[in-house]
């Protein structure tokens, strides 16, 4: 299919302001903001969350939510303005010529029609295709989005299929109309960083092939550097600074900017934090006076305090920055953190450390209705057989797809279910069997922190008593509970005042100090932190990561990290353990691991992990292509062998085993990659 002819100028937005509350008491979230799409484009909103991102794109189409109102500005698409169109002339451009794919795939698909009928809806709405022709078409575009039996899929519903492959539903029902313009906001959030990979491959494609312009909003860097041509950043509430990409990111000149490339984890650097950005955005209802930015800025000036600048052109992109205007920002060196490990720690034998937990032929499987009155039981084989030690105040990073039993290893260690076998000895003592007051006296020692604060919180319940809740169901008594819980919540950096909060008044960051606080109240000596940043800004992820890292050189912690952010792992945790399917595919020291993996599942890990920087078409690609198997009937030998391009008959036939070559770094494969990186496509046959 072919697009229709349209002029370069497809989406020109000026001056576009959007309020919320009453009328009498407007309060701006979007103020001012311009941009423009060129046919064929793609072009990436950037900022944190409450910059005003959403809300714009949302005023665009003509979906704000109640009580949120265009107020002032121009929306023209294909030269046809759209602030004060009917909403059948909306309806119209939705869906055909205009797409939209949301973050959350699973609201956004109706949970009640299967798969085909929802994507065929908008050509039997617009285009009044025959069923015939929608099914054929709807198959077409289901195929190109790489999903797997196409034909089985349309007759599938929502909750059938994994995050990704709703996703590229979702992206199928936009595109099934060839529109002229994709807005995407924020549609790879929450996905695996291969599925992530893939939607990103898609999204290029379609771009190249249709000349489908992209629209893209993202908190994420380095998915805007993967596919972007413009990037526009925007905070509170207007675009600060916008550019071609490559530019933007390589040399920005807006603070702003320069500290979200800072806060991104890359590899090169050897610092051992991540370079934070100071505070919070500020709220719609408390703006600063002059530049809205000028709080957090390290090279904040008198003018920036009095007056609010615009952009203008300074170097190769326009900023909205007095002190950059006036050529007063010193040139930007990127200094992207990694955590340094020396030698000396990577070369430790597992033997020598003072090892606090240790996990053996850990098993736990689910039982899950058989598909027939008579047929056979089935089980999901969760975790199968896994085995790790971790050493006092050590870090092990756990990572893997979605569905690869990372969580439920989590609550195995944590002795939040039972096992099915294996053992599990913490501070010198087997615990697999406890049960009652003694389990409850070892969890003293064994803390989680939960990737929702938001849930993981007592909506009716005070943060000082929240805080509290542990300290209580252990006996400690008032005066001791009331100091310790101010001593955490110091220790995060939350004020005395945050303590009578409820978790609602405060922020998504504020909230995971929270459960941070709550998790170290008793001192522990083990946490286990489960996808604890993944839905987190990356200024905030930052914040997190180097607060966890101060807690745990204080109180010389433990602590398991769970997480599908290959580059966080690397920048906190010392050793990695990677999970496919139930099972741990290789192990070892990080940087070993990340430098010269062995195994084909890290490598395609690695190299799914967005980055920046220009050089990035010379990385070494191995996307994987669909998904995982079914945990509930794997394959036979090696489960990974039905996504590996090195697949040999032996990999059909056994079960490759952990092994390694004399150190802790090991694998499962039985024809690991080469342990050169000149030639590490290539397996050892």
């Amino acid at each position: 299919m072919t697009l229709r002819p349209v002029d370069d100028s497809l989406l020109d937005v000026r001056d576009l302001q959007v309020a919320v509350g009453p009328e009498r008491q407007p309060r701006l979230v979007v103020r001012g903001v311009s941009l423009l799409i060129q046919a064929g484009e793609i072009f990436g909103l950037l900022g944190e969350s409450g910059s005003g991102k959403s809300m714009t794109v949302q005023a665009i189409n003509g979906l704000l939510p109640p009580g949120a109102r265009v107020v002032g500005g121009s929306v023209k698409f294909n030269g046809e303005e759209l602030i004060g169109a009917s909403s059948k002339r909306l309806s119209q451009l939705r869906g055909d010529r205009i797409g939209m794919v949301f973050q959350d795939s699973l609201t956004s698909l109706n949970p009640i029609m299967r798969i085909g009928p929802q994507v065929a809806e908008p050509l039997l709405l617009h285009h009044k295709a025959s069923p015939r022709r929608a099914q054929a078409l709807v198959i077409e575009r289901l195929r190109d989005m790489g999903l797997p039996d196409t034909q089985a899929a349309v007759r599938r519903y929502a909750h059938e299929f994994s995050g990704g492959m709703r996703q590229r539903a979702a992206i199928a029902t936009a595109l099934i109309s060839t529109p002229q313009l994709l807005i995407a906001d924020e549609p790879t959030t929450a996905l695996d960083v291969t599925v992530q990979a893939q939607i990103l491959e898609i999204c290029r494609r379609l771009n190249q092939e249709l000349g489908v312009a992209i629209l893209l909003i993202s908190h994420d860097l380095g998915v805007l550097s993967e596919i972007c041509t413009t990037i526009g950043v925007m905070y509170a509430g207007r675009i600060v600074e916008t550019g071609r990409a490559q530019s933007l990111l390589q040399n920005p000149n807006h603070p702003y900017t320069r500290a979200l490339v800072e806060s991104m984890p890359q590899a090169g650097s050897r610092e051992r934090r991540l370079r934070a950005i100071g505070g919070e955005p500020p709220s719609p209802e408390a703006l600063p006076d002059g530049c809205k930015f000028h709080p957090r800025c390290a090279f904040v000036a008198a003018k920036c305090i009095g007056e609010e600048p615009l952009l203008a052109p300074v170097g190769q992109t326009r900023s909205a920055c007095w002190v950059a205007q006036a050529g007063g920002l010193p040139p930007f060196v990127a200094t992207r953190a990694v955590r340094e490990i020396s030698q000396a720690q990577q070369a430790e034998p597992a033997q020598a450390r003072d090892v606090l937990l240790s996990a053996t032929g850990l098993r736990r499987y689910f039982s899950v209705p058989s598909e027939t009155l008579f047929g056979r039981h089935r089980y999901v084989r969760a975790v199968d057989g896994v085995s790790l030690e971790l050493a006092r105040g050590d870090t092990l990073g756990i990572v893997g797809e979605s569905g690869c039993g990372k969580s439920t290893l989590a609550r195995c260690l944590l002795r939040l279910i039972d096992l099915d076998a294996g053992t599990i000895a913490f501070m010198g003592r087997d615990i697999t069997g406890l049960a009652g007051d003694e389990l409850r006296r070892i969890r003293c020692h064994m803390q989680p922190i939960f990737q929702d604060p938001y849930a993981s919180l007592n909506p009716r319940r005070r943060i000082a008593d929240i805080v509290a809740e542990p300290l209580e169901v252990n006996g400690f008594d008032g005066n001791e509970i009331s100091d310790r819980v101010y001593e955490a919540l110091g220790l995060v950096g939350l004020s005395r005042s945050v303590g009578e909060r409820f978790p609602h008044q405060l922020s998504g960051g504020q909230r995971q100090r929270v459960g941070i606080a709550r998790a170290i109240v008793l001192r522990p000596a083990l946490i286990v932190a489960d996808e604890p940043v993944s839905s987190l800004d990356l200024s905030i992820q930052a914040q997190i990561i180097n607060l966890m890292r101060e807690l745990q050189e204080r109180f010389d912690l433990a602590l398991v990290f769970i997480s599908h952010d290959l580059r966080l792992v690397r920048q906190l945790c010392s050793r990695i353990a990677v999970m496919f399917l139930g099972k741990v595919v290789e192990s070892g020291p990080t940087e070993e691991v990340c430098a010269r993996p062995r195994h084909p599942y890290t490598r395609a890990l690695l190299a799914s992990v967005p980055e920046l920087g220009s050089d990035r078409e010379h990385r070494t690609r191995a996307l994987l292509a669909g998904d995982p198997p079914s945990p509930i009937s794997p394959p036979s030998g090696c489960r990974f062998r039905t996504r590996c391009e090195f697949v040999r008959d032996r990999c059909i036939e056994v079960v490759p085993e952990l092994a390694g070559s004399g150190t802790d770094h090991l694998w499962a494969c039985h024809f690991p990659l080469l342990a050169d990186d000149a030639t590490i496509a290539k397996a050892v046959v």
